[in-house]
């Protein structure tokens, strides 16, 4: 998950159900059970768009993110959800923000995530404190609906909405505050240690995000489709499995290259060659 409040500004027409890609030739994919396609994937078309991408692909297992449930309206958003028949295996939330619980709740969504928030020029102690009080009340509520809370790790660069760059603060964090944990691999995978950290904190892990990026990038976010890249992905895969990983496999690839290719290609990419994968390793 990014924090991208800039969606509504960059999505054409949040109204807007034909898209300039789904007038091209397309293939249905059968993907893995265990994957989802999160809709940060197609960041910059509106919501209807990506239900209408998502038919298209034969794609049913969703992670959805809530600024472009803010742009389409989350009441349109819930029955485009519901028509399609899609089973959302996540949503993003951001602490700043109220939770839409009667969305979540509707459309069988059982996972709430998010960013830490910025802890600014706090000790990491001190913003932790804040984070476990801040968070209280989300759990005190998801407790009530049957939904489960987990805190991302992001990359060093976006300290604007985070203070938790590695798998090792999520843990501590999680632990903390009384919740789970996201596995990003584009955030943790050099991480030291990090076969023992998962088997030994996999009672914590509520969602893997997966994705691929190329060795000497330099800006972020630019990731590219699963096998475009250089990341181990099919041994990051094993790994989490190999710990007792039972959840779903959410895809979040993002920025120019994927941008300039256009969405349906590297998705397509991305979910045949990590549903061989999964297949291979026997998920």
């Amino acid at each position: 998950m990014l924090h991208v409040p800039s969606v509504a500004q960059t999505t054409v027409s949040a109204c807007s159900i034909e898209s300039t890609t789904s007038r091209l030739p397309f293939a249905a994919v059968v993907p893995h059970p265990r994957i989802s396609v999160n809709s940060i994937s197609s960041l910059r078309q509106p919501f209807t768009e990506d239900v209408a991408l998502w038919s298209e692909l034969g794609i049913t297992h969703v992670g959805l993110i809530s600024p472009k449930l803010d742009a389409a309206g989350w009441d349109t958003c819930r029955q485009l959800v519901l028509d399609a028949g899609l089973r959302v295996s996540s949503l993003s939330a951001f602490l700043e923000e109220p939770v839409n619980w009667e969305f979540t709740t509707a459309v069988g969504c059982d996972l709430l995530y998010t960013v830490s928030g910025s802890g600014g020029m706090m000790p990491w102690e001190d913003a932790a404190a804040h984070f476990c009080e801040a968070i209280q009340p989300w759990a005190t509520r998801a407790a009530d609906a049957g939904v489960r809370l987990a805190v991302e790790p992001t990359n060093p660069l976006r300290s604007d909405v985070s203070f938790v760059y590695s798998l090792h603060d999520a843990i501590d964090l999680a632990r903390m505050a009384g919740i789970g944990i996201v596995v990003d691999f584009y955030s943790c995978w050099y991480e030291r240690g990090l076969d023992n950290l998962v088997r030994e904190n996999v009672e914590l892990v509520e969602l893997v995000q997966m994705s691929d990026f190329r060795l000497g990038t330099f800006d972020m976010p630019n990731r590219v489709a699963i096998g475009d890249g250089d990341l181990p992905v099919e041994r990051l895969l094993a790994m989490v499995l190999d710990a007792g990983y039972q959840g779903p496999f959410d895809l979040e690839i993002i920025g120019p290259v994927i941008e300039e290719e256009s969405y349906r290609a590297p998705i397509m990419r991305s979910v045949e060659r990590a549903s061989e994968m999964l297949e291979r390793l026997g998920a």
